[in-house]
């Protein structure tokens, strides 16, 4: 397989610009990305040291996104804010569209993207879609066709110069099919996992460049029971690393941003960052 790792994460926002100030307030180097005139849609950038990033997207035109492959995106955000799908790099994406298939994966032709930089630069890429959509329990691919530090800037300050990503938990319905799905995207074997209170369980499948967990909730009343009921099955949390967390821990503190104390780090309530769940861990 040509997949070489995380690329991105979306959270969907009602307010671009508030959504900006918010993770600047996390203490991000949050950047401005760009429209893209053909969904709707116009992005800002929070980059880390790794080279994968956060993109905050929202809507300027939701009924032409609708009509675009942000049909559900859209759906989701009108439930609330959060996250709205994820994505694997490739460096050769019509082998992987071909493998995949040779899998029996649904996944799409590359399809190509673009959007104007506020400078003027046009930046451009290929997807391929996997499961139908861009926002469901499958992440979808992107190949860079214009060189990829014009898509993405690497961080000039703040707490995303030391960040990296560490892992990614999926949120599903059926986490034995979907363990079957991503067994065959991945190329590897998973192990059985649960959470400490014993009300998820899942797979998970740790691959040179971080791990992703494939998690069904077990009960009702959970947050993640909530997601799934709520805005269906899609990316649940993202957990960065940080040689040193306590940095990250000062700027909650400062700016009295509410966190939840973890072993070894902290999360950000959802409620401080969009709707989306994120942890920061000690390295």
């Amino acid at each position: 397989m040509s997949r070489y790792g995380f690329d991105h994460f979306i959270i969907l926002v009602n307010d671009l610009a508030a959504a900006m100030e918010t993770y600047r307030t996390l203490g991000f180097d949050v950047r401005a990305g760009g429209e893209h005139p053909a969904f709707g849609s116009h992005n800002a950038l929070v980059a880390f040291a790794d080279g994968a990033y956060l993109e905050l997207l929202a809507f300027k035109d939701a009924a032409l996104a609708e009509q675009s492959f942000w049909r559900d995106a859209v759906k989701m955000l009108r439930v609330r804010q959060g996250f709205g799908g994820w994505v694997l790099a490739s460096n050769d994406l019509a082998t992987d569209v071909a493998q995949l298939r040779a899998q029996k994966l649904d996944i799409a032709d590359p399809n190509a993207g673009a959007r104007t930089r506020p400078d003027g630069q046009r930046v451009e890429w290929q997807t391929a879609i996997l499961g139908g959509t861009p926002s469901g329990a499958l992440p979808f691919l992107i190949q860079d066709v214009t060189p990829r530090e014009l898509r993405v800037e690497s961080p000039a300050e703040g707490l995303g110069k030391q960040a990296r990503v560490k892992e990614v938990v999926i949120a599903v319905k059926h986490a034995d099919l979907a363990r079957e799905a991503y067994r065959a995207l991945l190329g590897v074997e998973p192990r059985r996992v649960h959470n400490n209170a014993g009300d998820v369980a899942g797979y998970r499948f740790t691959l040179p460049w971080g791990a992703v967990i494939v998690a069904q909730p077990e009960t009702g009343g959970t947050a993640m029971a909530d997601q799934v009921s709520t805005r269906g099955e899609g990316l649940y949390a993202l957990t960065r690393a940080m040689d040193d967390v306590n940095p990250a821990r000062r700027v909650m503190k400062t700016h009295n941003i509410p966190v939840e104390d973890e072993a070894y780090g902290f999360l950000i309530l959802p409620d401080a960052a969009c709707g989306a769940r994120l942890r920061m861990l000690q390295a």
